[in-house]
């Protein structure tokens, strides 16, 4: 098993100061009872009761501090879609640390395949489909949310969704192939999987929720959309690394964290990973703001955009952009990760 040498220190922060505003939607206290109530409803939360089940403690899920990230990186949602972004938020937390416990950390990969294929049936483009009943507090969770989340959105933004969840549960499986088989993922492998496995693609869908704007069609599938979305994805999950390295290798037995990728690549100490996962944050956050600033008033240009789809973009643009700051305020202030040592000086972009 990897973990951390007697010269290495955890580093439980991004290193990076991201130039965005960090704004807290103005709802956050009216969503601390529900977002328990519906963990506890849908049998995620432990209990006094013997057999009772569940995935955490009440304790340890008020640990993740969900309320907060979904009030950090939805600014703007109005009451009933903050809730919904608070729920979604518990439900992907939920099938990750499930997974982890279930067949992650005992290395059942047969079972974990199972699990990941039946789970894909819960959610579909179209929310009326028939699901099977539910076994669990994941798949209840999974349920009782895509209707209500998928009520009076575009066929569009179903699809995207649908599609990252989709990948987010199948990417589980795929970590689950590299921790039976002791194999640590090459960096272009792996980049790929934590694009497909930290969900990232439901960003873009919670920052359209958050502001009420989309990606205009005709923008949709372009070069320029699709690298910026790359970007949006890498700056999210790269984030998650750092923070997230003690827990991941030294208490779930993970192998795939972007540090010890690093480590293995380089030959080089925790804090050179830690140096060159802050540096690739960097560089995507710049490509990001070059693509916004640069790329896409080009693209707009050339395509004769009207000024109706620019200014949605632009509105787009800043809920991917508050949804960002957000994630990385709750990264260094959430106690899910347990920091444990002296945070490193941040890195201003």
């Amino acid at each position: 098993m990897h973990g951390l040498t007697e010269k290495e220190t955890v580093i439980n922060t991004t290193g990076v100061a991201l130039p965005y505003q960090v704004r807290v939607n103005p709802y956050l206290e009216d969503s601390y009872a529900e977002s328990e109530k519906w963990a506890r409803a849908m049998g995620m939360l432990m209990t006094d009761r013997p057999m009772s089940g569940g995935i955490w403690t009440p304790e340890r899920f008020r640990r993740i501090a969900v309320p907060e990230l979904a009030a950090k990186i939805a600014p703007d949602a109005e009451p009933a879609d903050l809730l919904l972004i608070n729920q979604a938020m518990v439900w992907i937390f939920a099938y990750d640390d499930y997974f982890t416990l279930a067949y992650k950390q005992v290395r059942d990969r047969q079972g974990g395949w199972e699990y990941a294929r039946r789970l894909c049936d819960f959610i579909d483009t179209d929310p009326g489909t028939s699901v099977p009943a539910p076994r669990d507090a994941v798949e209840r969770g999974l349920a009782d949310l895509w209707p209500r989340l998928a009520t009076g959105r575009s066929s569009y933004w179903r699809r995207e969704f649908t599609r990252a969840i989709h990948d987010f549960i199948i990417g589980a499986a795929l970590e689950l192939e590299n921790i039976c088989d002791d194999r640590v993922p090459d960096l272009i492998h792996f980049i790929k999987l934590r694009r497909q496995t930290f969900a990232g693609g439901t960003g873009a869908c919670f920052a359209a929720m958050s502001t009420g704007a989309e990606i205009p069609a005709r923008l949709r599938g372009t070069e320029v959309v699709d690298s910026l979305l790359d970007a949006f994805i890498d700056v999210m999950a790269l984030g998650n690394e750092a923070v997230s390295y003690d827990m991941e290798i030294n208490e779930e037995g993970e192998v795939n964290n972007l540090m010890l990728v690093l480590r293995d690549l380089t030959g080089d100490d925790l804090g050179t990973a830690h140096k060159i996962t802050t540096r690739l944050i960097v560089d995507r956050v710049v490509y990001f703001n070059h693509a916004v600033n640069i790329k896409l008033p080009q693209l707009a240009a050339d395509i004769g955009l009207s000024p109706t789809d620019l200014a949605q973009m632009k509105v787009w643009v800043r809920g991917a952009e508050s949804y960002l700051s957000g994630l990385y305020d709750w990264y260094d202030s959430s106690a899910r990760y347990r920091a444990t040592s002296k945070a490193p000086d941040a890195r201003t972009i």
